[in-house]
């Protein structure tokens, strides 16, 4: 029995992916701005500086490649939105455990990793379908 990958037709039930990777490109551009702003300068605040910037820069080249059809730009913003999540996630787990009152600014974090994983999987079936759309057999 064959495996197959999650892959969704369209993002949000309405949009086409394209559309729907340059819309999660600009909320994510946004999101990862904002993320800069965390923090005093602690070590594990630095951790999640890090994993804001990789991800603004994989948005960057998604809101690119959603313009100018390119394989290999969704490519990098699947990898450091995958890095994006693990740094993001140790640093929310890791501030939660560190205070003990602070349960309560953590959860907010939660929601746009969610919609980070969720952008990530319409980013992956973009992808699959640029493989498809530029393989030589595909006749259209």
């Amino acid at each position: 029995m064959k495996c197959r990958e999650p892959r969704l037709k369209s993002c949000c039930c309405c949009i086409n992916l394209r559309a729907g990777c340059f819309f999660a490109a600009i909320c994510e551009i946004i999101a990862s701005m904002l993320g800069f702003f965390v923090g005093e300068g602690d070590k594990l605040f630095l951790i999640a500086r890090f994993g804001f910037m990789l991800h603004l820069i994989g948005s960057i080249f998604l809101l690119m490649s959603s313009v100018l059809q390119i394989e290999v730009l969704v490519v990098v913003y699947l990898v450091t939105n995958v890095l994006h999540i693990i740094l993001c996630t140790a640093f929310v787990i890791e501030y939660g455990i560190s205070c003990s009152f602070c349960a309560l600014e953590t959860v907010p974090v939660f929601i746009p990793l969610i919609f980070s994983l969720y952008f990530w999987m319409v980013a992956f079936s973009y992808w699959r379908r640029l493989q498809w759309m530029n393989n030589p057999e595909y006749d259209d």
